[in-house]
């Protein structure tokens, strides 16, 4: 039994990018967050785990993104 990663992926992706929007937000209206640097680190490998679940996802499918 395989599992479809497409809405889990998604929801990680884009919650790391809005998560990250208003990181830099904060830090542009000065104020101060603990650890803001290790946790845009562990954003960007959440991103990147997020795509790389994208991707498996797809190719189980045997289509591939451009096509849909």
């Amino acid at each position: 039994m395989t599992y479809d990663l497409t809405l889990p992926g998604a929801a990680l992706v884009s919650t790391c990018i809005i998560a990250g929007g208003i990181l830099i937000a904060a830090q542009i209206f000065a104020v101060d967050i603990p650890f803001t640097p290790y946790i845009m680190v562990m954003l960007a490998v959440l991103v990147v785990l997020g795509a790389a679940m994208l991707i498996f996802s797809c190719r189980g499918q045997e289509i591939s993104p451009s096509q849909e």
